[in-house]
């Protein structure tokens, strides 16, 4: 009996300190944001976004995604009176205009994301494997002078998931040729999971196009067709009704939800008849190790839709 109660203590120990371990990124995330947001405030700086933090040469990885994420998250509830740009509208900024053919942001590109994306500050980041720690470079670029007004750093203990993610997704964008042209869709994009909804006058029809796990984030896309002969308005009410649920069973509200429109989200849209028209969801603080989710949206005026059993792609 005794023997068999010192083998429930010690895992016990083992479990809380692994737990320890697994989430001691989240303190030095903390310790960096708030530093990070005394400087923006101190700076006067109103619209910040932070990009994707890359190794020493310029290559992404799921770390760097991760850890660029909860940093965005963090400064956005810092309290500090600036708004933080989505990840997603600048990554689409960041394609559309060609301003980057790897992942590090030089002088030149940071003033144009400045203009184009209207920020005031970049947030850039490095990440490199330290025996049993990764260190963290944190700087703050202003885009009009590109010049770096504020800088940090710290280090992560180096946990196996942590070290997943540093091996997971290695990539350098390839340069963009000059020559390059358009190259026509050949087929529709792929549905994950689909639902009807009618009511009254409405007719939708929404797709699941991707969810796609980053860390303990998920982004996903849900496309929206308007199935009735008339522009009809798609409304999220309430956004936080918008729920996603994971093969656990566990519930969770979006962090950010709506149409992408100009440089904000917006939770109601004009469908025309027989378009699709993307609506973006994220969600945080998910299990890594989720591989299905359910996503129940919530429309004003007509009811809930539910799209079930969707696969994450990583």
């Amino acid at each position: 009996m005794r023997k068999l109660l010192f083998i429930v203590f010690v895992n016990l120990i083992f479990l809380s300190l692994n737990s320890t371990f697994s989430f001691s990124y989240e303190e030095e995330i903390k310790s960096l944001s708030a530093e990070m947001a005394e400087n923006i405030a101190k700076a006067g700086k109103k619209s910040v976004a932070v990009v994707d933090f890359t190794d020493l040469q310029g290559n992404v990885t799921e770390l760097g995604r991760f850890l660029a994420e909860e940093f965005s998250v963090a400064l956005a509830s810092s309290g500090k009176g600036f708004e933080l740009v989505d990840r997603t509208h600048l990554k689409t900024i960041i394609k559309e205009h060609k301003l980057v053919d790897t992942g590090i942001i030089d002088p030149t590109t940071a003033k144009k994301l400045g203009q184009v994306a209207g920020v005031d500050a970049l947030i850039t980041g490095t990440i490199t494997p330290l025996d049993n720690n990764i260190r963290i470079l944190v700087k703050i670029l202003d885009t009009t002078t590109a010049k770096v007004i504020g800088a940090s750093k710290g280090n992560i203990v180096k946990t196996r998931a942590i070290e997943e993610l540093l091996v997971k997704g290695i990539e350098t964008v390839p340069a963009l040729s000059s020559t390059t042209t358009n190259t026509p869709m050949t087929s529709l994009p792929k549905v994950l999971a689909k639902a009807e909804i009618r009511r009254y006058s409405y007719d939708f029809s929404l797709e699941a196009r991707e969810c796609k796990i980053i860390g303990q984030r998920i982004n996903c896309t849900i496309a929206v067709i308007n199935n009735s002969p008339k522009i009809s308005d798609f409304r999220l009410y309430p956004r936080s009704e918008s729920l996603l649920i994971d093969d656990f069973g566990n519930q969770y509200q979006p962090i950010q939800a709506g149409f992408l429109k100009q440089d904000r989200f917006t939770d109601s849209e004009d469908i025309p008849p027989g378009i699709p028209m993307n609506f973006y969801l994220q969600y945080g603080n998910v299990a890594t190790t989720t591989k299905y989710v359910t996503v129940v949206v919530q429309i004003q005026g007509v009811g809930k839709a539910i799209l079930r059993n969707i696969s994450l792609s990583r």
